[in-house]
């Protein structure tokens, strides 16, 4: 099907035909509007895979991956290349009582000192926040405590918990103890979700009136998203346990569907553009049935002549695909450091990823091979006899 002679043939018909204009000039705009869409889905791909794992690191920095109940073999967890550290740990609701109201929040416990690391990790490649010391009942919060309260560091606040709460005469009394908003660090909960607050397990355990023995097993692992291995020893151990999707899950699937939709939104561009590879080739195959007729006479079979003009929309779209990608990684930075200059959101970063640019560059060109499939199987169907004395 695809020899020197079709690709010489489809290369003379593309740029050096002096007839049928309007069908190069529609070639021509194909190829620009395929360029245009593999750029754009380039940038878009690009910035949502980074936000996507900015979002990731941020938020899972404060969210547990995994919370287990007391698992007295911990040290076995380690032995999973998924896991990275785990410590002991307690996450429970709680209110806030400060100056400027009433917040719902959840309150972490987590022991520093008893924090076991696979070999080759160290504490800083957890990017932990600031731990209170023991027995400080000192709080590190998320800024954005700060900010809806109105309050400033060093404010005294009251953490009120109905957990274990007390019979009295007067009734149920909840537990309830004051702590210091020492420290903050970057907000990282999303819309209408709850702020955290962080203090030292011993202080927190005070809180909630829980024993030693009560404190649930925080695991650290490397990729949030990948940890099916250790789910399935825990399930196999019969142990209970919450993962990161039961408070966050909601919002990455959001992510994730509006990272599809807008792939699908631009990818409809290359469509188009696929689309006025079909018009203009149909266009040509109509004004060229006379030679056609003469290839088939001078001994082409009908697979040649159906490779000449697959090879031209391969052409196309080939080219296309080339110079939207040549465009595309300059236009994603450019964009960024647009977005970044206007100051008024966080820093946005761009991740190029080489798998997506060859799945957008094949998904082109696979997209402008079917929509040449049409005109070239009518082009070789043509009879020689009806046609010969066309044009």
């Amino acid at each position: 099907m695809f020899s020197y002679l079709t690709f010489k043939i489809a290369l003379q018909y593309i740029f050096r035909s002096r007839t049928l204009k309007f069908a190069k000039f529609v070639a021509f705009i194909s190829v620009a509007g395929i360029a245009l869409g593999v750029a754009a889905l380039i940038v878009d791909t690009a910035i949502m895979q980074g936000l996507h794992s900015n979002l990731k690191s941020r938020i899972l920095s404060i969210t547990p991956h995994i919370i287990a109940d007391n698992f007295k073999s911990s040290d076995k967890l380690l032995e999973f290349d998924d896991v990275l550290a785990v410590t002991p740990f307690i996450q429970e609701q709680a209110l806030l009582q400060t100056p400027g109201g009433l917040s719902l929040v959840y309150v972490q416990g987590i022991d520093e000192n008893n924090l076991k690391l696979k070999n080759g990790i160290f504490k800083s490649d957890l990017d932990l926040v600031r731990i209170p010391k023991k027995g400080s009942y000192q709080l590190n919060a998320m800024a954005s405590v700060y900010l809806d309260n109105n309050i400033r560091l060093n404010t005294q606040a009251r953490l009120i918990s109905t957990i274990n709460s007390r019979y009295t005469p007067l009734g149920i009394t909840p537990s309830q103890r004051i702590f210091t908003l020492k420290y903050y660090f970057p907000s990282t909960n999303t819309n209408n979700s709850i702020a955290t607050v962080i203090g030292n397990i011993d202080d927190v355990r005070r809180l909630f009136r829980l024993r030693e023995n009560s404190l649930k097993l925080r695991i650290y692992t490397k990729d949030a998203f990948k940890i099916d291995k250790v789910k399935q020893y825990l399930d196999k151990n019969n142990v209970s346990y919450n993962l990161w999707s039961d408070y966050q899950g909601d919002f990455f699937k959001a992510i994730a569907l509006e990272k599809v939709t807008m792939t699908i939104m631009l990818a409809l561009i290359i469509i188009v553009a696929a689309f006025n590879i079909l018009s203009a080739l149909s266009m040509m195959v109509t004004s060229r049935l006379n030679e056609i007729a003469i290839l088939k006479t001078i001994g082409l079979s009908d697979t040649k002549i159906k490779g000449i003009f697959i090879l031209m929309g391969l052409i196309v779209g080939v080219l296309g695909t080339f110079i939207g990608v040549i465009i595309g990684i300059p236009l994603t930075y450019a964009v960024v450091s647009y977005m970044n200059s206007m100051g008024t959101m966080s820093a946005v970063s761009a991740s190029i990823d080489m798998t997506n640019l060859i799945y957008v560059a094949i998904g082109s060109i696979l997209m402008s091979l079917i929509f040449t499939l049409y005109p070239a199987s009518r082009a070789a169907k043509a009879d020689p006899v009806l046609n010969l004395n066309r044009g």
